[in-house]
């Protein structure tokens, strides 16, 4: 599948009923019970929405990069009135913005696609053989898996934003409406275990896809370990993540994108590093493109959309400003030069060896009020509605969620943490061999270790949500919290690192929703 184009009708057909406001959608209409599920294009529709609503998750309020990237403080923007963190003064992003952001503080969005996933997951295997191509389980049985490994996912995100999510696995129709019971939060530990046994299920039920970048867009055996080998890790069940990691490797089909073209990695479809791909490309035949305002056309702004459109200028475009954006935005995130250039090795002359430095960033003075610092060039591809006159411009990439780069330097950490040194600095050393780089050739104790393989994740995946969760996930051994964002140790303890819950909406309707630890005495 190339494009994933939503429609929308089909996220009503597919939403799960409650009338908690944190699950946030009305009863399924019995119309839309057995007379939808006799097809496996029908199938195919709900499988499609599943996809479409976890990109509306990740591009709420810009959320993907907010919760792993800007609040480490790396970047600034003015929209937030927050720059990044100094010893001096002590600050952080949760204290420096006003009202915890709305939509980042609600998790009303997971709980539609983990609906769409418990509805398939309920009607699927109940449909007969008949009704899908071939003449064995596999076909169905995929399906079985996109959605287990969908479902994980989310559960994942929400326990990384947010800690102890409320763990639903069933659907509710009419009858149930109304009679509902207050549901408690479920421990993040339970939850996760939950995620890998239904993890373990689909990983039975997909294949690998052997590296090929045009199937990037759907769950398959190499997404299902790369997702098991992130929640292995953020359990601190380093054997296991190993064990995942080493299945994407080994089994995969995947390989590091050469230097030389870097960025074919957010182009879409474009990449054999690439193990899961969020769409996100310009799409012409995409029908949620809707007709722009006679003033945006007359000043070349993108068209309208709704959530679903597959391409949304906002999303990638709170990176770039004036001629790499066509100068239809003047002011951006830019990230702190000091801190890149300690990141990179950076000389006194602005030169680094490092490719990466020199291919997705780009050193700009201050301007519109914006510091003087580094743009990111990673989601710099651009298409247009009316490509003669350059008029209706989108910012046209793919997120990459997972790739190998990632997994390797995942199972670095494995490695280390386990007390594999010298396998943990190989894999180090492979990523810095694409980047051109020097080879680490630091101790090798797991500290120290760790601590190299964290700001070698920051300099390979800058602006790829990961950032954030690497410093909650490697706090037990490096305390980056408490020395690198000033958080206090009672922070730490009360997990003040998860965002907190906007109560105000939703704890009227379910009294055994708690607030989390930290936010409930401190605001």
């Amino acid at each position: 599948m190339n494009k994933i184009i939503i429609v929308a009708g089909c996220l009503a057909i597919a939403c799960l009923t409650s009338c908690k406001k944190y699950i946030d959608k009305g009863p399924i209409d019995s119309t839309y019970g057995s007379e939808f599920w006799t097809s496996q294009s029908a199938v195919e529709q709900a499988a499609i929405s599943m996809y479409g609503q976890f990109r509306i998750c990740l591009r709420s309020s810009n959320a993907f990069f907010t919760n792993g990237d800007f609040v480490v403080g790396i970047f600034s923007s003015q929209a937030w009135n927050y720059t990044p963190l100094s010893p001096a003064n002590g600050s952080d992003f949760f204290t420096a913005t006003a009202d915890y952001l709305g939509d980042l503080t609600n998790w009303s969005r997971y709980y539609t696609l983990i609906a769409q996933c418990n509805l398939i997951l309920q009607q699927v295997p109940q449909m007969p053989l008949s009704d899908f191509t071939g003449s064995d389980t596999s076909v169905r049985n995929a399906y079985i898996g996109e959605a287990l490994f969908m479902r994980s996912l989310a559960y994942f995100f929400m326990v990384r934003n947010w800690g102890d999510p409320v763990y639903v696995t069933r659907t509710y129709d009419q009858v149930d409406y109304g009679n509902i019971p207050p549901v408690a939060r479920t421990s993040e530990t339970i939850a996760l275990d939950s995620c890998l046994a239904d993890l373990q299920t689909a990983a039975r039920y997909l294949a690998f896809k052997g590296g090929d970048p045009t199937q990037t867009l759907r769950a398959n055996r190499g997404t299902v370990y790369a997702l098991m080998a992130h929640i292995y890790a953020w359990m601190h069940d380093y054997s296991h993540a190993h064990l995942a990691c080493q299945q994407v490797i080994q089994n995969g089909g995947y390989s590091l994108e050469p230097g030389a073209t870097y960025t074919n990695l957010w182009k879409g479809e474009a990449s054999l590093e690439n193990i899961m791909e969020i769409a996100m490309t310009y799409n012409a035949n995409d029908p949620q493109f809707l007709p722009s305002a006679a003033a945006n056309l007359a000043q070349g702004y993108a068209n309208t959309y709704s959530a679903w459109t597959e391409a949304q200028f906002s999303f990638f475009s709170i990176f770039l400003k004036d001629s790499l954006d066509n100068q239809l935005t003047n002011t951006a995130w830019v990230a702190d030069p000091v801190q890149i250039d300690t990141l990179f090795a950076v000389d006194a002359n602005g030169n680094s060896s490092d490719m990466r430095f020199n291919t997705v960033l780009k050193y700009v003075n201050a301007t519109n009020g914006d510091p003087a610092g580094y743009l990111l060039l990673k989601y710099a591809n651009f298409a247009y509605q009316n490509p003669g006159i350059q008029q209706n411009a989108y910012i046209s990439n793919n997120l990459a969620l997972f790739r190998l780069a990632d997994i390797i330097l995942l199972d670095a950490e494995a490695q280390a943490m386990t007390g594999n040194g010298p396998a943990a600095v190989a894999e180090i050393n492979q990523i810095r061999a694409r980047a051109s780089a020097s080879n680490y050739t630091g101790p090798t104790d797991p500290t120290t270790l760790v601590d190299a393989i964290l700001s070698e994740r920051a300099r390979e995946l800058i602006g790829e949500g990961q950032t954030f969760y690497d410093m909650i996930r490697t706090d037990t051994v490096l305390h980056v919290l408490e020395e690198g964002l000033n958080y206090p140790p009672a922070r730490v303890t009360q997990k003040g690192y998860y965002w907190p819950l906007d109560l105000g909406s939703l704890f009227a309707l379910d009294p055994l929703l708690t607030q989390n630890p930290y936010w409930s005495s401190n605001k």
